[in-house]
C-alpha cells in the first residue's frame, strides 16, 4: 500500500524544484532588501484585500478607490524587480491552484471556484434520483 505521506513529500520536492517556484525565490531575494518596493507591495496588497472585502459585502468600489489601486499598481510596475516578484507569483500561485485542483478532482472534491462540477450521484440525472436509481444508502 502506499504511503500518501510519501507521495505529498514527493510532490513538496516536486513543487520546489519547479520552474515557477525556483523564479520566485529568485525574484523574492532580488527585493528582499529593498525596504520601499515591501513596503509599496504590502500597502498594494491591504489595499486589494480591503476592496475585496468590500465587494464580498456587495459593496460597490467607488471611482476614489479605483484610482488608488490603480495608481499603486502603476507604481509597483514602473520598478522592474517589483513586476517579475509579482509576475513569478502570479505564476506561482496558479500551479498551486492547479495542483489542488487535480487532487480535489482525483478525490471527487468540489472545491469553490474550481471549474469540475461536484460528482452526480450514480442513476440521477442533474443530481435528482430517478425511477431506477438505486435507494439511497443509510
Amino acid at each position: 500500500m502506499e504511503n500518501v505521506h510519501d507521495r505529498a513529500h514527493e510532490l513538496a520536492r516536486a513543487l520546489k524544484n519547479s520552474q515557477q517556484y525556483r523564479r520566485y525565490r529568485r525574484a523574492e531575494a532580488e527585493i528582499q532588501d529593498d525596504d520601499e518596493s515591501l513596503e509599496l507591495i504590502e500597502k498594494f496588497r491591504a489595499k486589494q484585500m480591503e476592496y475585496q472585502a468590500q465587494q464580498f459585502m456587495g459593496e460597490e468600489l467607488d471611482e476614489s478607490a479605483r484610482e488608488e489601486l490603480a495608481g499603486l499598481r502603476q507604481v509597483l510596475e514602473e520598478k522592474p524587480e517589483v513586476r517579475e516578484y509579482l509576475q513569478a507569483e502570479v505564476q506561482l500561485v496558479q500551479l498551486l491552484a492547479d495542483v489542488q485542483e487535480i487532487v480535489a478532482e482525483a478525490v471527487s472534491l468540489h472545491l469553490p471556484g474550481t471549474s469540475t462540477e461536484p460528482p452526480r450521484p450514480a442513476g440521477t440525472e442533474d443530481g435528482v434520483p430517478g425511477e431506477d436509481s438505486p435507494p439511497p444508502v443509510q
